[in-house]
């Protein structure tokens, strides 16, 4: 069984302290942004090449700039108690070290770049969630103002978080659909970019980045290229944004004909499994599961065509008690804590019951298990829902 290598390093993320302000009122009642001032930063080393990085896959150079993206490497370890528990090498990607807390920077921060490139002077989110945390933290990054439209059901913590990085909140409407409504009204009249949670061809790319790096720490480890390749990638799905994400990440490397995708949702948060069952986009009638962060009612209708039909995808649906009991187990085994969003993904690999991932389904190759992150989450809440479910403590 290969041994992980450290040739990928986690680069600290650089947070300044400073942020933006809401003062006065505009003239259509709405509040001005005060942009931050930032000190300067050092400049960067000049890249060897003009050539762009292969691990940025398609994104333009033009937006990303001398600086580069917004999202760091993360690195790519070979689970020994996940390997042991499926029997075969799994490795997993840790992309809950990613600065805002999850892979939504790699898409999001692409977006905002882009955004702030086309002239966008705010930049606006309606996720009081990982997606609204991204923008935020594109913001700070780029000095460029952010509002957060988040509706009032948002825990105060979650504001809080936000605002840590310098976003001005603004709480409306009693559902999202409200807040996302006047998150659109904020984003016209201040010239601002409204930045959606998991649609976009640009955010698409962006996430796309994540397979460009498991391909080259793959082949970093010298096997024969028939072992290099994954038999799978495994991850969750909620809008569908990182699944297209993966998808197209797969063709760009030339994976596309020969890894199977397998998409996790949990029961009651499987919007995308419905509309598949049913051959069209459906809609769930609620959100009846505690991966709040899947909690999209309706897959993106161009995601739903990527998968409809499509042989190297495969649906699968989980419970929350073994996406609860994966994040337990993750949390021990790797000292992470990941949402319950992100334990559907570790559950196809932990509870056994993944048939797409069963000895005979697919090739021989490894398996690979994006842990997607997910900064809603900290021990109590992890407790709790381990005591909900009946979870041991330890993970048993």
């Amino acid at each position: 069984m290969p041994v992980a290598h450290a040739r990928v390093p986690v680069v600290p993320a650089r947070l300044d302290p400073r942020r933006s302000a809401f003062v006065g009122a505009g003239r259509e009642g709405l509040p001005r942004l005060r942009a931050r001032a930032f000190p300067p930063r050092a400049p960067r080393a000049p890249m060897a090449s003009s050539t762009p990085s292969p691990l940025l896959g398609a994104m333009d150079p033009a937006i990303v700039g001398d600086r580069g993206p917004l999202h760091v490497r993360t690195p790519l370890l070979l689970s020994q108690p996940m390997s042991a528990a499926l029997g075969r090498d799994v490795y997993v990607k840790l992309d809950a070290l990613q600065p805002s807390g999850s892979f939504k920077l790699r898409g999001i921060g692409y977006a905002c770049q882009a955004a702030v490139r086309r002239g966008a002077t705010t930049l606006v989110s309606s996720s009081g969630g990982n997606a609204g945390l991204a923008v935020a933290y594109s913001g700070q990054r780029l000095g460029a103002p952010v509002a957060v439209v988040v509706p009032e059901t948002t825990p105060e913590f979650i504001r809080d978080r936000l605002r840590s990085y310098g976003a001005d909140v603004i709480v409306h409407g009693s559902q999202w659909s409200e807040a996302n409504a006047e998150a659109e009204r904020v984003a016209e009249r201040l010239n601002g970019a409204l930045v959606h949670p998991f649609e976009g061809e640009t955010t698409w790319i962006g996430h796309a980045t994540v397979i460009h790096e498991i391909a080259d720490d793959l082949a970093a480890l010298g096997a024969p290229p028939d072992r290099i390749r994954p038999s799978a990638v495994v991850t969750c799905v909620g809008g569908g944004g990182l699944l297209a994400g993966v998808l197209r990440g797969l063709r760009e490397v030339g994976w596309g004909d020969d890894v199977l995708a397998v998409a996790a949702e949990t029961t009651g948060a499987d919007s995308l499994a419905t509309s598949l069952d049913r051959d069209e986009v459906s809609t769930l009638p609620g959100i009846a599961s505690v991966a709040k962060s899947l909690g999209a009612a309706s897959p993106s209708p161009a995601v739903f065509e990527m998968c409809r039909g499509n042989p190297m995808v495969a649906s699968w649906r989980v419970s929350d008690a073994d996406a609860v009991e994966a994040c337990a187990k993750f949390a021990d085994d790797h000292r992470v804590l990941v949402e319950p969003a992100c334990g559907a993904a570790l559950a196809a690999v932990y509870s056994g019951k993944c048939d797409a991932l069963k000895a005979g389904s697919i090739g021989e190759g490894p398996i690979v298990v994006e842990v997607c992150g997910g900064a809603i989450i900290d021990r109590a809440t992890l407790d709790a829902y381990c005591e909900q479910f009946g979870v041991a403590r330890g993970g048993g």
